[in-house]
């Protein structure tokens, strides 16, 4: 529970930051009477620091008890301002709840789509390493001509098709790269997770060109200049 400040606090505050406010201008004309006095100049100093302290605190209670009597006159007439309202409220629970179920029934299509892009990604590098297999065991290195097959002492499969070169993908990266690109496209081109996937993204660009240039980019909206800071011109 909230401590509660009464008005009498708030008079005892601002009491004793008089009472300091005045010995600090009795410690005042005491140093111009004795401008040389070390003792009489750390009494002043003395009652400076301690009048501002107090003055501070006096502030500080102040508008700690105002907002306290602001709150409480909110709470008394919340329920009339909730009934003066309540053709808005009605509108914004309709309007909120017609908008979560348009969010819930896109993410539901999104998710199914990353599931068949995944599954999609495993089959496609079972097909590599099936034809890999295959045109290897014919007698078709990768190296050798248009169409071979091999694995890679890493145990990656590399296989090239009349000159066209198929490597295994992470789709988990593809999926990446599609967020990252959307993301950048529609909410903003400064995003964080713009930032966090860049590596995944560059790295999926570098590797896998041939898929990238494949897939359309996304409609990206036309966002606000951001603001430069410029220097200051001096004539």
């Amino acid at each position: 529970m909230a401590v509660q400040i009464t008005e009498m606090q708030v008079r005892q505050a601002e009491a004793r930051a008089d009472e300091a406010d005045q010995a600090k201008d009795q410690a005042a004309r005491r140093l111009e009477a004795a401008p040389y006095s070390d003792v009489v100049a750390l009494e002043h100093s003395e009652a400076a620091r301690t009048a501002a302290q107090q003055r501070a605190n006096a502030r500080e209670i102040r508008k700690a008890f105002e907002e306290q009597q602001e709150e409480e006159r909110r709470r008394v007439s919340r329920p009339e301002l909730e009934k003066a309202a309540a053709t808005q409220i009605r509108q914004a629970g309709r309007d909120m709840a017609a908008r979560r179920k348009v969010l819930v029934e896109a993410a539901e299509v999104a998710q199914a789509a990353l599931v068949a892009l995944l599954d999609a990604g495993t089959a496609y590098n079972e097909g590599v390493a099936e034809h890999v297999g295959v045109l290897s065991a014919a007698g078709l290195d990768f190296g050798g001509g248009d169409s071979g097959g091999e694995q890679t002492v890493l145990g990656v499969d590399r296989l090239k098709v009349k000159g066209q070169e198929f490597d295994p993908l992470d789709a988990g990266a593809v999926a990446v790269w599609l967020l990252r690109r959307v993301i950048t496209a529609r909410l903003s081109p400064h995003h964080a997770l713009g930032s966090a996937f860049q590596w995944v993204a560059m790295e999926l660009e570098q590797g896998q060109p041939d898929l990238v240039r494949s897939v359309s980019s996304p409609l990206a909206k036309q966002f606000p200049e951001p603001l430069r800071w410029r220097m200051p011109q001096v004539d």
